[in-house]
């Protein structure tokens, strides 16, 4: 018999957006929509969906598990209350087999009772990596792909870090990767499931045509637009994601609609160039027009530079791993000292012992 609450659960609403794109923004105002709750930023899409492949085969006893388990209550209990985070301890104390699916289910649906009746809006920044899954899981979910001018997305994580060659995502060449798979994994979800589930927006439009669209974005998901989500900046939610000096802390400012273009002031020639010979095919699809055309388009130097200062800037930034920093590093380390092996040892690791 299927719980009570699926059956009365409204379809979820899912953003895909980049980090430094105005994925907070997006989900403060929706979630002021009366129809909908949006979930604060505790990111329980990345760090423990996606980290479900530690648990072996949904062993419910797993230290991996218990490592996954303590970090979610530790988002849940800063981003909400003791009480909520109560509530998905129970929850997980009553699994004897652990189902992603039911995992998913209470966390985004249930676990919240504010949620309960209404559109949960969900803001992970890797949700086009658990596309498959959320189709399966929520077969009438609904997409928001929301894509940023990658120069000024660039320009917000330089910002991040207040040093020479300083940069959130550890180094250009990483960022514009990043940026690049994001828009990527949007755009898969929209050529895969149409306009009828995914809605494409860009920043630029939502700051500076507000009403109109998020207008058509209330179209989209089957409600009418509330004069509440024009201000958001004043919702208790959004006061308290908006720590000083914090990379949220314009929400509890009205819309500044003229948040755009500002790498044209912050970013040199050279960046502006980068940027443009690395991700500049999708500009093009995005409608953001080049700076650099013609005689001035950028050359094989543009290419070739963030190749040449990736080890510099990697240095500088602290991010000296063969892979990058991944999220929640600690939480990573943990899981790093669980690990169990789904596979036995292929051979003994002495080498072959013969020829």
């Amino acid at each position: 018999m299927q719980p009570e609450n699926d059956v009365k659960a409204a379809a979820p609403i899912f953003l895909i957006c980049s980090e430094r794109s105005g994925s907070n923004l997006i989900s403060s105002i929706v979630g002021e929509h009366p129809d909908v709750y949006a979930h604060p930023p505790y990111h329980l899409g990345r760090d423990l969906l996606l980290r479900l492949h530690e648990v072996a085969a949904g062993q419910s006893s797993s230290e991996a598990l218990q490592v996954l388990r303590d970090n979610a209550l530790d988002k849940v209990r800063k981003y909400r209350s003791d009480e909520e985070a109560s509530r998905l301890a129970d929850w997980f104390n009553q699994q004897s087999e652990l189902s992603s699916h039911a995992v998913a289910r209470f966390v985004f649906q249930e676990m919240p009772l504010e949620a309960r009746g209404k559109h949960a809006f969900i803001k992970e920044n890797n949700a086009h990596q658990l596309l498959f899954f959320l189709v399966d899981c929520f077969p009438d979910a609904k997409f928001i792909f929301q894509v940023r001018d990658p120069r000024d997305f660039l320009l917000s994580a330089v910002a991040r870090r207040k040093r020479w060659l300083g940069n959130k995502f550890g180094s250009v060449r990483n960022a514009l990767n990043v940026w690049r798979e994001d828009q990527l994994g949007g755009l898969t979800a929209y050529g895969l499931l149409g306009p009828e589930r995914v809605f494409l927006q860009r920043y630029e439009d939502l700051v500076a045509r507000f009403e109109e669209t998020v207008t058509e974005l209330c179209r989209f998901l089957g409600l009418s637009f509330d004069e509440r989500m024009h201000k958001f900046h004043e919702a208790d939610s959004a006061q308290r994601l908006a720590v000083k000096g914090g990379p949220r802390e314009n929400l509890a400012k009205p819309l500044m609609t003229e948040n755009f273009r500002k790498y044209r002031k912050g970013l040199s020639r050279g960046q502006i160039k980068i940027v443009e010979a690395y991700v500049g095919d999708l500009m093009d699809r995005f409608g953001y027009p080049r700076e650099y055309t013609g005689l001035a388009k950028p050359g094989f130097f543009s290419a070739l530079r963030p190749q040449l200062t990736e080890p510099l800037e990697r240095f500088m930034n602290g991010d000296m791993q063969p892979q990058y920093k991944f999220g929640n590093r600690r939480l990573k380390k943990q899981l790093d000292a669980h690990v169990a092996p789904l596979c036995p040892p292929l051979w003994d690791g002495k080498g072959d012992g013969g020829s």
